[in-house]
């Protein structure tokens, strides 16, 4: 089986708040898939000052495959992904983050959907580590749906930008977008694509574990920006249908949102405790987790609603700093969107540079 030229792109945005050990976790996963990343035309990181340099210097010892791409302070995620496509030269480029640990046969299982010339794009499964009773809560409540019942390739109607490669055509058309007052914009990606008639495809055995917030301060304030979001999201593909003449009825969405993580959390309660019946004993500590995360996710979803705003507004500087989220009360104060200048690193002898 022939496989599509790829590149991968690895961002570091999430670390501002995160674990900095996770970073080698991805990494050394990336070095053990069955598909070495050495196949790639480039594994790139990128990076916007929340990596130190002491540490990026570890990774290109580690890692003499990688390539780090430095871009300036403020660049947010999405923008970190957009401007990892654009300076790869691979058909099909395949997004992971830098707090993501990827199962040995990820790379491969994404990759080899794409020797169908009508795949563009292709999605894996990702999972919070459930790894003991606060795991276990955050698994269970997080936005990531379970893991799909089918054995095989399936359409979806989302995806999660750290696991999923498109055919490069794909982003130069409909690049991701950024700078529009919610905190993810996979969302608006996925309905844009969907809009524009493409197929969002699904590998099951494409899988990750993603870390679980790190701090008290990451876990609230994440919950609630999950609710928010699942408010806000639904709202702004109506603005954009509307004003593309594509309106479609976006009213109910979000309560469908909110009953989709309901039986979604079920599922995955289930599934934990049929993987590991042992995981029953930490109930009684992961419960009250789960439910703080649950009513942080109301808060949010309640000031999406009446106050969008004002909740931006409130949110610290530190948990925003790696999204591209709008504020517009502070958006002089913000890199302007889509005027990110990035500079491909010219590596030395060896093939390893930093930006």
């Amino acid at each position: 089986m022939k496989l599509p030229s790829f590149s991968l792109v690895v961002e570091t945005a999430n670390l501002s708040v995160a674990d900095l050990n996770g970073l080698h976790d991805t990494l050394e996963s990336l070095a053990a898939q069955s598909l070495p990343p050495q196949n790639a035309r480039e594994v790139l990181l990128m990076d916007s000052g929340d990596v130190p340099e002491r540490v990026l210097e570890q990774v290109l010892t580690a890692y003499p495959w990688v390539r780090v791409m430095r871009l300036p302070r403020g660049t947010g995620y999405e923008e970190l992904k957009m401007a990892g496509a654009t300076a790869a030269t691979g058909e099909v480029i395949v997004f992971a983050d830098g707090d993501c640990f990827y199962e040995r046969g990820w790379l491969e299982a994404l990759l080899t959907t794409f020797s169908d010339p009508s795949v563009l794009i292709v999605g894996g499964e990702t999972a919070i580590d459930s790894s003991g009773p606060y795991g276990l809560a955050v698994a269970i409540v997080a936005s990531f749906p379970a893991n799909g019942c089918s054995p095989g390739l399936y359409t979806s109607d989302r995806y999660h930008l750290n696991n999923v490669a498109f055919r490069r055509s794909v982003l130069e058309q409909i690049p991701i977008p950024s700078r529009r007052p919610c905190y993810r914009m996979s969302g608006l990606h996925a309905a844009a694509l969907l809009a524009a008639g493409y197929t969002i495809r699904r590998q099951p055995a494409a899988r990750a574990r993603h870390a679980s917030p790190n701090g008290f301060s990451h876990f609230i304030w994440r919950f609630i920006l999950v609710g928010y979001d699942g408010v806000v999201v639904p709202r702004l593909i109506a603005e954009e249908a509307r004003s593309s003449g594509k309106s479609r009825d976006q009213r109910r969405r979000a309560l469908h949102l909110l009953r989709f993580w309901a039986v979604e959390g079920a599922k995955k309660l289930v599934g934990e405790i049929r993987t590991k019946p042992s995981r029953i004993l930490a109930l009684p500590v992961a419960e009250p987790i789960m439910a703080a995360a649950v009513a942080l996710q109301a808060v949010g979803a309640v000031a999406g609603l009446v106050a969008p705003q004002r909740l931006l507004d409130a949110v610290p500087d530190d948990i925003l700093v790696s999204s591209t989220c709008q504020r517009r009360s502070r958006a002089g104060s913000e890199a302007a969107p889509q005027t990110v200048e990035s500079r491909t690193p010219s590596p030395p002898e060896g093939g390893r540079g930093l930006g």
